[in-house]
């Protein structure tokens, strides 16, 4: 005799459906079962995750064009193409006072005629210090919220295991950057840089001309989602969710055992979108800047 843990999805005189943690199904006869009974999930370890080292896996996943160490910090730049990819990474320690470290901060945007930009985590100890030093927090004052998800229980809410009219690629066309929206008056070789640089990425596409678009890469053993975009005419057909199954079974291809994803508290159809599968809010983030309060990067 064995066990099989699992959600249970079939259960009658004939069969027993159980579906594993990891996706997979196992079947067997209504006959042959001995004994069973509930058993409750088990905690969730993914909200003991760090910040410090979600948003390392995150930076990796978002590559920049040019990084400079600051201590712990990563002073990042991409030709302003996104605030991930233009901002300094503020996690652990700078290795030199606040004062110091904001002021090479200033020094090194200002070499590359950009603005000065801080991700910093809300909550980690340093808004107080920005504060006081004439730093401010952009209009997205909400902050970024990077939420979680066990990959295996996300794909359990798949509603097709049919991604035919997803197409996979590496490659990043121009047509998907036109759908992304973001580009415009940014080096193209800069862009495909930061969204295709990554050793496995996976940049999704629906129709011809484009409909849909979505990018999974995966660091270690998470899977990051983002660019998941829909043209207008097209919206509430279930095309996004369509994109977002198929890079979760890309993800799980490739081993990722942990989804995450970046997405603003005012973004009402991201949200909906991601919430049937089980993503929760692991922390937030906001961008601090020497500019006017007013001005916000994309994310």
């Amino acid at each position: 005799m064995t066990d099989v843990i699992g959600a249970l999805e079939r259960f009658d005189d004939e069969l027993v459906r159980v579906r594993r943690e990891d996706g997979t199904l196992v079947e067997f006869a209504r006959a042959d079962v001995v004994a069973g009974k509930p058993v409750p999930p088990r905690t969730s370890t993914l909200l003991r995750v760090g910040a410090e080292h979600l948003e390392a896996i995150a930076g990796a996943g978002w590559p920049a064009r040019h990084v400079e160490r600051l201590g712990d910090w990563l002073l990042r730049e991409a030709g302003g193409f996104t605030g991930r990819a233009n901002s300094v990474l503020c996690v652990g320690d700078p290795g030199v006072p606040l004062a110091e470290a904001f002021e090479r901060v200033e020094e090194f945007y200002q070499r590359r005629g950009l603005e000065p930009l801080l991700q910093v985590v809300v909550g980690a100890g340093l808004e107080q210090p920005l504060a006081a030093a004439g730093w401010h927090v952009t209009r997205h004052g909400g902050g970024v919220l990077v939420q979680v998800a066990s990959l295996a229980s996300a794909r359990r809410t798949s509603r097709s295991t049919d991604h035919d009219s997803v197409r996979i690629s590496d490659t990043l066309s121009d047509a998907w950057m036109r759908l992304y929206g973001r580009t415009a008056g940014v080096d193209p070789d800069v862009v495909r840089a930061v969204l295709a640089g990554p050793d496995t990425v996976a940049l999704a596409s629906v129709g011809d001309p484009l409909v849909a678009i979505g990018r999974g890469v995966v660091t270690g053993s998470w899977l990051g989602l983002a660019a998941v975009e829909v043209a207008p005419g097209h919206r509430g057909q279930g095309i996004g969710r369509q994109v977002v199954d198929a890079l979760l079974a890309w993800g799980s291809e490739h081993r990722a055992r942990s989804v995450y994803l970046q997405t603003v508290p005012d973004n009402p159809a991201a949200l909906a979108l991601y919430e049937p599968y089980g993503f929760v809010t692991h922390h937030r983030y906001c961008y601090w800047t020497r500019a006017r309060p007013d001005r916000s990067p994309s994310r």
